[in-house]
């Protein structure tokens, strides 16, 4: 930074001559000034002081220096670091469940029993029945299935209920008239509705006649579920046997009762009825129960290599009290997803942090609404009085800052939802259920009391003139105003005195007094004395001075919380070159 000055040439013989009176009217010509008069002459005691000029006020936006591009931008005047980009999408599925087909012979109803007939009898029966179980399978279930409440079919399957006449020995009969049988089903099965002479889970069959040259009778019914239970442990909890997962309907009981007539009974031996039910395969849509799809985020890298140079010094360290990690996504299943997460910190290809989100930070974990396509925002931030944007969920991690307290090169966002609720939902099965996320960082530089951050900065042009001046010590003191809430401290050895050609003077022992004092709300000037100390190590060296190369650590001091803004700013004034025990000028 070039500083304003007054031009000073020859300022050491300016002021010789005027502290000793010196003209040129009295010279004595026999004097040969050059080469018989020793002209080399000392000046200004101890109270030399040679101004050296000021700049100008230097703003945050000069110090802070953005590119197009950077992750650190300014926001209403304020600075923040950005970072936002879209997060892999992730598709979940329930595979396809095909009930298989299953034949179950019932108990067969005995008509008559061991009846003999010399000639045709018509033989009524009463309040006669069976009582059997039907029983069905499906294999390969999912492994997200863990438990059925109900089946939905894709397309109605069938339920056929054939009844078949059987004899034994001589009987034989006419025909058998059924007037009035009623079967009742399994609760199970749930029919499709308006079905003729169903009613509920009760079929009634009047009036059918079976003929004896054609024995069978069959009644198709259209199935539109299979239902087990509503609420989890009351379903069908999925078996698994050598490696296959099992849906087994067993046990299943079904009831028939009947009345009728056989017409034409003659001969000796039994006579029965024989109803099988046949269930069709079934092809299902939709299943409802306990149901724990896999959901797979890939993994994603937040690059963070577009930032200014005093954010990449290795000794930094950020304390930010309101850092807010924002997480947008949908949740498309028809239950809650509950997530969690890990961010890990990368730096030179090593780990610097690792901060866990929801279970694993003994928190609970973060939950996910069904919310169809549309995204919710979860909001991650460090303390609860944190303001988020309005509708987020906001999630207080207390260590949050452990991730960019060394700023990375990249972080790894670990994303890890999951179905672990037993409580039923629908999925519809084959159907990809698509989460959609992205993340937005938003970090405002406004810092805790551990934060510490280094930029560097030249002061140069200080135009002294000094190529005749013979100085072993000066010190350089600086009034510096400060509105910007970091106090700034120079250490020595990162202090370098610099010739008009920018390169260092390395006979010139440089060290510092004093630190610039920071402003406690950004806003209030706050002065503070800096001194420059140097001291050179081989003749002449400070005769080439013009300027000094700064590396500058800013820490918060007492201004915690307060927030940078561009329009902040720094002055270096009333800057002078102090001169211990004078000068020697060299007037030879």
């Amino acid at each position: 930074m070039m500083l304003n000055t007054k031009k000073r040439p020859l300022i050491a013989a300016a002021l010789l001559l005027t502290s000793f009176g010196i003209t040129t009217s009295c010279i004595d010509n026999s004097y040969d000034l050059n080469k018989d008069i020793d002209m080399t002459i000392s000046a200004g005691g101890e109270h030399l002081a040679i101004p050296v000029g000021y700049t100008e006020k230097i703003t945050l936006d000069k110090i802070i220096e953005l590119d197009e591009g950077d992750d650190l931008q300014i926001v209403d005047g304020e600075y923040h670091l950005l970072k936002k980009d879209n997060i892999d999408e992730t598709n979940t599925s329930v595979k396809l469940v095909t009930v298989e087909e299953s034949l179950n012979p019932i108990e067969p109803i005995k008509v008559l029993n061991n009846q003999e007939y010399d000639i045709k009898h018509e033989v009524l029966f009463e309040n006669i029945g069976t009582e059997d179980v039907i029983e069905a399978q499906a294999h390969g279930i999912d492994k997200a299935v863990i438990e059925i409440g109900s089946l939905t079919a894709d397309t109605p399957t069938k339920l056929t209920l054939s009844f078949k006449i059987e004899t034994t020995n001589t009987i034989m009969y006419d025909r058998v008239t059924i007037g009035n049988m009623t079967i009742t089903f399994p609760d199970f099965i749930k029919f499709e509705g308006g079905q003729s002479g169903l009613n509920g889970q009760t079929l009634t069959i009047t009036n059918e006649i079976i003929y004896k040259n054609n024995p069978t009778f069959t009644k198709s019914l259209s199935i539109a579920k299979y239902s087990f239970g509503e609420k989890y442990g009351d379903g069908n909890k999925i078996k698994e046997e050598n490696g296959d997962r099992i849906l087994k309907i067993e046990e299943e009981k079904i009831t028939i009762k009947t009345n009728g007539i056989v017409y034409g009974a003659q001969g000796s031996g039994s006579l029965s009825i024989t109803p099988t039910v046949t269930l069709a395969e079934m092809a299902v849509s939709e299943v409802y129960g306990t149901i724990q799809p896999d959901i797979d985020v890939k993994p994603t890298e937040v690059e963070l290599n577009n930032l200014p140079d005093f954010l990449q010094d290795d000794e930094i360290r950020l304390d930010i009290t309101n850092p807010v990690f924002s997480f947008n996504a949908n949740n498309p299943l028809n239950t809650d997803v509950e997530m969690d997460g890990v961010l890990t910190g990368y730096k030179d290809g090593k780990v610097t942090k690792i901060v866990k989100i929801g279970s694993g930070n003994g928190g609970a974990s973060i939950t996910l609404k069904p919310s169809g396509d549309k995204q919710q925002t979860i909001s991650i931030v460090r303390d609860e009085q944190t303001v988020v944007e309005a509708n987020a969920t906001k999630v207080v991690v207390p260590n949050l800052n452990d991730i960019i307290e060394t700023i990375p090169d990249h972080i790894n966002v670990e994303l890890k939802p999951a179905v672990k609720t037993e409580q039923y939902y629908t999925v519809n099965l084959g159907q990809d259920y698509t989460l959609n996320s992205a993340y937005d960082i938003d970090i405002p530089l406004s810092f805790g009391s551990n934060l510490k951050i280094v930029y560097e900065e030249t002061l140069d042009n200080f135009d002294l003139d000094l190529e005749d001046v013979d100085i072993k010590k000066a010190v350089l003191s600086i009034n510096a105003v400060n509105t910007i809430p970091l106090a700034m401290e120079i250490k020595n050895d990162n202090v370098s005195a610099l010739d008009a050609n920018g390169n260092v003077i390395k006979d010139i022992d440089v060290t510092v007094e004093g630190t610039i004092t920071e402003s406690k709300d950004g806003k209030t000037e706050v002065s503070s004395a800096l001194n420059v100390n140097l001291n050179e190590t081989a003749e002449g060296a400070i005769s080439k001075l013009d300027g000094l190369k700064l590396k500058i650590t800013a820490v918060p001091g007492q201004a915690t919380d307060v927030q940078l803004l561009s329009t902040q700013w720094m002055q270096l004034k009333d800057m002078k070159l102090k001169i211990p025990n004078g000068i020697k000028v060299d007037l030879n």
